[in-house]
């Protein structure tokens, strides 16, 4: 793999031109191919468990889909507070102290 190009000059002088594309591929392969794998198997299994350690449980799915349900339940119901309404309980807060 390292000295390819040596071995190249080497048999293509004493054999057919044919030799330089049999080494150019065997370069192709062995090197090119075969690192570009082994890196793409590195990084798809990286992925994989990134994934896995930051996507939700099922648990947490069917909880999101069951909060979005019961909200949309009571949507007609649920009014939203005014600006006024939301200062007022700001200012009620014990631990926040607003200027």
């Amino acid at each position: 793999v390292n000295n390819w190009q040596a071995f190249l000059e080497a048999y293509s002088r004493y054999t057919t031109e044919w030799s330089k594309l049999y080494f150019l591929c065997w370069w192709l392969t062995s090197s090119v191919m075969w690192v570009n794998l082994f890196v793409a198997l590195i990084l798809e299994n990286f992925i994989y468990k990134w994934d896995r350690s930051h996507s939700c449980s099922v648990t947490d799915v069917e909880k999101i889909r069951y909060e979005t349900s019961v909200q949309f339940m009571f949507k007609e119901q649920i009014q939203e507070p005014t600006e006024e309404e939301l200062l007022c309980q700001l200012h009620q807060h014990p631990h926040l102290h607003l200027q």
